[in-house]
């Protein structure tokens, strides 16, 4: 039987201290060779605003229909998974910066966003999972996993930058490591970052302090976490401190100079952040022209270590406590090759999940030439 798991399904399962064990394993794999990742992809298709209601954001511009596809092999777990996202997409202005805005495309404001898990043994389809609970412990995981072998040991402070749904989950991710102390929390959404401390203080009894700007946040901060929706820089390369650990949910929110000051920088995984196509030219993606990969810099990406490097010890990551770290965090299949397995898994155990028919998505020999 295939599984059908939902997000309330997953957030039932979900422990962040379990996803960061998995995203380890799955960052060794992928640096020893016993895992793969295919090139990450876009597909854009213009779309008018004016289609999806009164809610559309104020502003927005352009719009496009977005499909994504971030796919993963591990050979050790005997599974490929593909996360695909089906969105609606726009970007509006603030403040100077531009923002990504995810639309609900149907008349009931929902989304389209899945991972098929694979067999890689039998090819079958063991499940398809909600994408929305998941994803969020999948980038705050891996932050994690980076901060527990590239931050100091001593760390005690995290400078947090965001109050979104990432946000939440790095708060999570980096309270399960078990040595944060407090966060130095900046957003600049009015009376958003008072409510997230509020609330977040109760769940992990972290003392979460919000401050008067995104360089407060970044002083004196052991932990540098970036967890907006920008696609300009949020955090300057000046700002940064001997000693400190810096991470992202996009790597445009440092300014280039920042990752060129990092004395040891790491990736999850090599290649470009996206391989984007559009109907009509992708130059009207506005993040488009800001990928730093393609900017002129002494960084040579696809020669950096990764992340498995220094887990496994091929790479001896941070050696000094003045060092300034910093990893590079991008999407790979991987990831939810690992984390789509283990709740796979855990719903099995517990008898969770909707079943069909497997032979519902196979086909009869007969039919294949």
């Amino acid at each position: 039987m295939t599984l059908i798991i939902d997000n309330p399904t997953v957030e039932q399962v979900l422990r962040p201290r379990e996803m960061i064990d998995a995203l380890e394993l799955a960052a060794r794999e992928l640096a020893n060779g016993g895992a793969i990742n295919a090139p990450p992809y876009r597909v854009f298709t213009p779309r008018d605003g004016k289609d999806y209601g009164p809610k559309f954001p104020k502003g927005g511009n352009p719009t496009h229909h977005m499909f994504t596809s971030l796919t993963g092999a591990i050979a050790g777990l005997d599974v490929t998974a593909d996360r695909i996202d089906s969105d609606i997409v726009t970007y509006v202005e603030r403040d100077g910066a531009v923002l990504q805005r995810r639309v609900p495309g149907t008349p009931d404001r929902k989304f389209c966003g899945l991972i098929f898990l694979y067999s890689s043994r039998t090819g079958e389809l063991l499940a398809i999972i909600h994408d929305g609970y998941l994803q969020k412990f999948r980038v705050a995981g891996t932050g994690a996993v980076g901060a527990k072998y590239l931050a100091r040991k001593d760390a005690r402070i995290m400078g947090l930058l965001g109050t979104g749904w990432q946000a939440q989950a790095a708060v999570q991710c980096m309270a399960a490591l078990g040595q944060l102390e407090r966060i130095q929390l900046f957003s600049p959404s009015p009376g958003k970052k008072e409510s997230f401390a509020e609330h977040w203080s109760k769940e992990t009894g972290l003392e979460i302090v919000p401050v008067n700007s995104a360089r407060e946040a970044v002083q004196d901060a052991d932990i540098v976490y970036m967890a907006t929706n920008s696609k300009d820089p949020v955090v300057q390369a000046d700002w940064l401190e001997p000693g400190q650990f810096i991470s992202n949910v996009s790597d445009v929110e440092l300014d280039l100079a920042g990752w060129e000051r990092c004395d040891v920088l790491v990736m999850n995984r090599h290649g470009r952040r996206w391989m984007r196509h559009a109907i009509g030219g992708v130059d009207v993606i506005p993040e488009h022209s800001r990928d730093q990969y393609t900017r002129p810099t002494p960084i040579k990406w696809d020669e950096l270590p990764l992340l498995g490097d220094v887990i496994s010890g091929t790479h001896p990551g941070r050696t000094s406590d003045e060092q300034i770290t910093g990893m590079i965090l991008r999407g790979d299949g991987v990831q939810f090759a690992a984390t789509g397995h283990h709740i796979y898994q855990r719903c099995r155990e517990l008898g969770l999940g909707t079943e069909i028919p497997t032979d519902l998505f196979l086909q009869d020999e007969r039919y294949i030439p």
